[in-house]
């Protein structure tokens, strides 16, 4: 976040401290992976875009009803909710209300038009078999490939794309109301900063506050996916970059966003070229690991990835013919 303006460095550190502090975690040598079919690997390799999906369509579907409600519940619950009310009001009176606001007459728009591409924190150890519970979200026959990437497009800065990326909560209530406890001791503590802020800004963070609260929670229970979200809304935040199409994904007809793996130095969007991006390739649970490592490294040739060989790996994951028990 060194290359970040200060003051929105500041207020991310008071707005939303778990994100704050999962950002500082990761470092330049960290890697991110995206858990994906083989086909669409493919189509990835063949297009060079990558597709934003309506959080609707997703194995996930349910998360920003989660969050929404779980935000909801805190929220008209005036002995958790009061006190951040409260601590606003002393420090730039009028914001959240403002920002509240905001939030509900978005919240039609968050629940339909959410748009996200799914990638989770990724673990030195497991290079060379990747994580078995993201495994898991595939079907009988569908091949899973985790696509292990470098972190530093999704740390940038830039307005162009209209896309943020946030990592995604695994909260209860009771965790919510603790993560809001220490939103509200840290505007308390720094009352003379926010009220010099102009409130227009002040009430935009405090909006996206709200929208990632919404819009990255899930069951506590899948807390070890690690994930983080690449979230884009085209009715809130319009993009050029970020084009409309209809495609048929799993039978299911749906909007997607495509977004072009072409690096835009002008608009600080840079890292994003598949040769610069791609650091792994590890092959899940799968009767043909051979043929598919083959073609796998073949097509990375096409695109020009060094070493191709040594980036594709088998996991050796075993294939379940059926469930446990």
């Amino acid at each position: 976040m060194e290359d970040w303006d200060p003051n929105v460095v500041k207020m991310l550190s008071i707005f939303m401290p778990t994100t704050f502090d999962r950002r500082l975690a990761i470092k330049g040598h960290s890697r991110f992976v995206h858990y994906t079919t083989a086909e669409n690997l493919f189509r990835i390799l063949d297009q060079e875009e990558i597709r934003f999906r309506n959080t609707r369509c997703m194995n996930d579907y349910r998360d920003v009803e989660q969050g929404v409600m779980q935000l909801h519940q805190w929220n008209n619950d005036g002995e958790s909710s009061e006190p951040l009310a409260k601590a606003l009001e002393a420090s730039s009176p009028g914001v959240w209300g403002e920002a509240i606001k905001k939030y509900y007459q978005a919240l039609p728009s968050l629940r339909t038009q959410s748009y996200v591409l799914s990638v989770a924190e990724h673990d030195p150890a497991e290079n060379d078999t990747g994580r078995l519970s993201l495994w898991r979200a595939y079907e009988k026959g569908e091949t899973g490939i985790a696509v292990v990437v470098k972190v530093a497009p999704f740390m940038q800065v830039t307005e162009a794309l209209k896309a943020y990326s946030s990592p995604v909560a695994y909260w209860t209530r009771h965790q919510l109301d603790d993560e809001f406890k220490v939103v509200t001791q840290r505007v308390s503590a720094n009352k003379d900063f926010l009220s010099k802020l102009p409130k227009p800004a002040l009430i935009e963070m405090l909006f996206l506050m709200l929208v990632f609260a919404a819009t990255c929670s899930k069951h506590p229970g899948l807390s070890d996916e690690r994930e983080w979200r690449v979230l884009t809304n085209p009715q809130l935040w319009p993009s050029p970059q970020l084009v409309e199409h209809h495609d048929v994904i799993g039978g299911i007809p749906q909007t997607v966003y495509r977004m072009p793996l072409k690096n835009s130095p002008a608009d600080n969007v840079m890292g994003i070229e598949l040769p610069e991006l791609i650091d792994r390739v590890i092959i899940g649970p799968t009767a043909y690991a051979g043929p598919i490592r083959d073609a796998i490294i073949a097509k990375l040739v096409e695109r020009k990835i060094d070493d191709p060989a040594s980036k594709v790996v088998i996991s050796g994951m075993p294939v379940r013919a059926k469930a446990m028990g």
